[in-house]
């Protein structure tokens, strides 16, 4: 009989009452800031990271999760009489946390064998828009649905996930380096906010619109183009510090224009709003599947 283990980073900004619910194992992400270090998820809520962020002259330095980490978890995986165990993790393009995970695994096999299936995937997005995913995948382990099956339904959402971010402001993307200091300087001046489409392991700025007003519309438009369905899937609508106006405006032209079946909330945490900057809002939908 199949006992799974499932495990992600904290960077899937699961909510702790599903993560209590579901027995998911949360490995932190670390951020260094003013000397001291916060573990994302256990240390400090996406809340008191906002403000954290807001008020600091220097941005936090993040740290990926080290091998070392990943298989003292497979060692307690095994220990515990797991035959399976699946960590899905944040994009490998914006972090080392995935390969730290499979160096954990080779090295767990050299000491173990082949004991305990591990299997790695890499979501190629960030925050719950793969937690969400997570979560689908532990539901699925609980009602007795076998490993096979849950790794091929968590492949196939993953192919099909995207989202589409807009940012109020520059002086974050400025800080990080995102873009440079002439550029956040004439868009501020312009108004302009970018819109930014999260695809593929690839964030890609795709659209801008100027002015706070216009943001919402320019999300709305973007995500029509690519949704599927929409009528038979939930959208995630993502946000950073943003006036509650403009989150219930964005949840309700994403089921009055759009037609989404319905709309779930969730806040970002310090991973992907330590480059953004806390006033930040976000889409995620399915769209056609990727090979």
């Amino acid at each position: 009989m199949e006992k799974i283990h499932i495990l992600t980073d904290s960077s899937a900004d699961i909510p702790q009452m599903q993560v209590e619910a579901h027995g998911i194992e949360i490995v932190p992400i670390t951020l260094t800031h003013e000397g001291r270090t916060i573990r994302e998820y256990y240390d400090i809520t996406p809340e008191e990271y906002w403000k954290l962020l807001e008020d600091s002259r220097e941005i936090p330095a993040t740290a990926m999760v080290t091998p070392t980490v990943f298989l003292d978890s497979y060692r307690r995986a095994a220990g515990r009489g797991c035959t399976h165990l699946l960590a899905v993790l944040i994009n490998a393009n914006g972090s080392g946390t995935y390969q730290a995970a499979c160096l954990a695994r080779d090295m767990f096999r050299e000491e173990a064998g082949d004991g305990m299936r591990i299997e790695v995937i890499d979501s190629a997005t960030y925050t719950y828009i793969y937690g969400r995913i997570v979560v689908q995948a532990a539901e699925m382990r609980d009602q007795g649905d076998s490993f096979d099956a849950i790794l091929s339904v968590v492949r196939s959402r993953l192919s099909r996930v995207e989202a589409y971010l807009g940012v109020y402001s520059l002086k974050h993307l400025k800080k990080s380096g995102r873009i440079s200091g002439g550029a956040a300087f004439v868009g501020e001046a312009l108004g302009l906010k970018p819109v930014s489409h999260v695809c593929d392991g690839a964030v890609t700025v795709c659209d801008k619109v100027r002015g706070e007003k216009a943001l919402v519309p320019g999300l709305i438009r973007n995500v029509s183009r690519r949704v599927l369905q929409p009528e038979k899937q939930t959208a995630l609508l993502l946000y950073g510090d943003v006036p509650a106006a403009r989150i219930d405006e964005l949840e309700k032209r994403l089921r009055t224009e759009i037609g989404f079946r319905d709309v779930v909330r969730s806040p970002i945490g310090p991973s992907v709003l330590t480059n953004t900057g806390p006033q930040a809002l976000a889409v995620a939908y399915y769209g056609q599947p990727r090979s």
